[in-house]
């Protein structure tokens, strides 16, 4: 093969790449739904988010809804994540 072709094919092999790991980070979920449907078991398309909040700290807070069920949820980067059902 000649270099002009090698080179080509090179770049459709990166193109291919990289399209291919784009659509897989492609969700249409947050990360806030997707932590919360691993924490409680619930589907994420079924995880209704609210009262999102960013501390300087790096910790997330929100609430999350699903199935009936109200949870207040947190992400600390250095602990991981929690959802805790909220009983009214």
């Amino acid at each position: 093969m000649n270099m002009k072709i090698k080179t080509n094919v090179a770049y459709l092999i990166a193109s291919l790449v990289l399209c291919l790991g784009l659509t897989a980070c492609k969700t249409n979920s947050s990360i806030p739904q997707q932590i919360t449907s691993l924490n409680i078991n619930c589907p994420t398309q079924e995880v209704e988010i609210s009262n999102e909040t960013d501390a300087l700290n790096g910790e997330q807070t929100w609430t999350a809804k699903c199935g009936g069920k109200t949870y207040f949820c947190n992400y600390f980067p250095e602990s991981g994540s929690n959802c805790y059902e909220i009983t009214e």
